[in-house]
């Protein structure tokens, strides 16, 4: 092998990465230049803390031990997982349901429809009456908001197939089942992610809201107890923190679309 071949692999993935951190500079880039604003805006204008924290303050309370922020990181993170987990479970199932025959589609979707028109924040209360304070209602609370664009998503991806392709594997003797593995599911990947993508921050939304109705602890009962006693500081770090963890979970999903779909890799190369 010759050295123009070994290093023609070895320039490739380099340019890759570098295709990939250049993908990120704007957004780094729009993050700096946002907080300078967010600092010189506060002490420019005078600012009164309670009002508009300076980022200083904001990271002083990330380490301040008063807040215990693990325990409470965890407690949303626990509801914000489970959330995630259910919601995608059940959106492909609920999704599969729709699709498989017509009268299920007429029977179940407009249920669907129904339940998601409800606000959230009025069905959380019922859920703290049923279940009492703490982690569960709030993560049944998130799968309320998050699992219906998993629903529509999966619907769509199996649907919107090539009807040619289809009525091939039919004329083949093929089974629904076989078209269903073959032809239906590998189609509705890309669209499974879309959704998973959605879920990822809408779980995290979802566990906030509960928590700001049903929770003693996590980041939405800081943001609550942060309101009542005007600690800007403490909010806007929950925030923080809460806003690291939705693009962390947005970032798991990408890192598994591009392993379980490589092929759309590729063709976003070329």
């Amino acid at each position: 092998m010759t050295d123009d071949a070994r290093t023609t692999p070895r320039a490739g993935r380099a340019a890759l990465l570098g295709r990939r951190i250049g993908y990120y500079v704007p957004s780094a880039i729009a993050i700096v230049v946002m907080i300078a604003i967010w600092h010189f805006a506060v002490q420019w204008g005078d600012i009164k803390q309670y009002v508009l924290p300076a980022p200083g303050d904001t990271l002083a309370a990330l380490f301040d031990s008063k807040y215990r922020w693990w325990p409470n990181f965890l407690t949303t993170l626990t509801a914000v997982a489970g959330a995630f987990v259910i919601s995608a479970i059940l959106g492909v199932l609920l999704g599969v349901v729709v699709v498989w025959h017509r009268l299920l589609e007429q029977t179940v979707m407009p249920l669907l429809v129904l339940f998601n028109t409800l606000p959230k924040v009025a069905l959380a209360p019922l859920f703290v009456l049923w279940l009492g304070y703490g982690v569960v209602p709030n993560m049944l609370i998130a799968v309320t908001v998050s699992f219906f664009p998993m629903v529509i998503n999966t619907a769509t991806g199996l649907s919107n197939v090539d009807q040619d392709l289809v009525d091939l594997v039919r004329s083949l003797k093929g089974t629904r089942k076989q078209i269903f593995m073959k032809i239906r599911l590998p189609n509705a990947l890309p669209y499974v992610f879309a959704g998973l993508k959605l879920n990822a921050t809408l779980s995290v939304i979802g566990a906030i809201v509960g928590e700001f109705v049903a929770s003693e602890s996590g980041l939405g009962a800081l943001i609550i107890i942060g309101g009542v006693t005007l600690d800007t500081p403490a909010i806007f770090a929950s925030l923080c923190i809460i806003s690291a963890m939705g693009l962390a979970i947005y970032g798991l999903v990408v890192i598994a679309e591009r392993i379980l779909m490589p092929w759309e890799v590729e063709a976003d190369r070329n």
